[in-house]
């Protein structure tokens, strides 16, 4: 996957508290046995018109966009850092609710309240995927709300190194945050390891090991 260590983009925001995964991706895309073309499925069920949203075999193929859903303001074209409300991600274990919010176009995802931000297993998910989910305080969140209303074309300067991200219009910095993701989750996103990457960097020692385990702990037929 994909390594993240700095990312500059727009941010657009989504001002909703537990969304779950249905909402995210509704479960009759998980009919489709791809791991791609998500991105026009994310929100279908809010992002296009009454009976627009796309048929589970032609993700391109969809209807006019609501007027009222949010990350179709004009605002919020092209933006690459969602701010989201507390508990994103809830409900079914779905990895898809991932892939459609990466393949829409966004690297990073940012909610309020430190361990109640993000559901457990949606925070692994996007952890395994390249996606990026921070957890601030919610006072600086909704510092970051209110710059994202009141300041047109904001973006964000995230440096997952220095566990540090910038509001910014244009060259200004409005407000600079920290936060903090665990040590081994970092290294991973730093370095573009999903959980299969990581345990193939110890491929020849898993090999050799293979080759000289008793007889006893080998599975049948090996």
């Amino acid at each position: 996957m994909e390594a993240f260590r700095t990312h500059r983009g727009k941010v657009a925001l989504l001002d909703w508290a537990d969304v779950n995964t249905d909402l995210i991706i509704p479960a009759r895309y998980l009919k489709r046995i791809e791991r791609t073309g998500y991105g026009p499925l994310l929100f279908a069920d809010k992002r296009y018109e009454v009976g627009g949203a796309p048929p589970v075999d032609d993700p391109e193929r969809h209807g006019a966009e609501a007027a009222d859903f949010p990350l179709n303001a004009e605002s919020a074209r092209g933006a690459t850092i969602l701010l989201v409300g507390r508990n994103f991600g809830c409900g079914s274990s779905r990895e898809h609710a991932v892939w459609a919010v990466a393949q829409a176009g966004y690297r990073a995802l940012i909610a309020p309240g430190k361990d109640v931000g993000f559901a457990d297993i949606f925070e692994q998910n996007a952890f395994n995927n390249g996606l990026l989910p921070i957890e601030l305080d919610e006072p600086q969140w909704l510092r970051l709300a209110e710059l994202v209303r009141g300041v047109a074309g904001l973006e964000m300067e995230i440096d997952l190194e220095r566990q540090e991200l910038a509001a910014l219009a244009g060259d200004r910095e409005l407000v600079r945050y920290s936060f903090e993701v665990a040590p081994g989750q970092r290294h991973r996103l730093l370095h573009g390891l999903d959980a299969i990457a990581e345990t193939l960097q110890f491929a020849e020692a898993i090999a050799g090991y293979e080759q000289s385990a008793p007889i006893w702990v080998k599975p049948r037929g090996t």
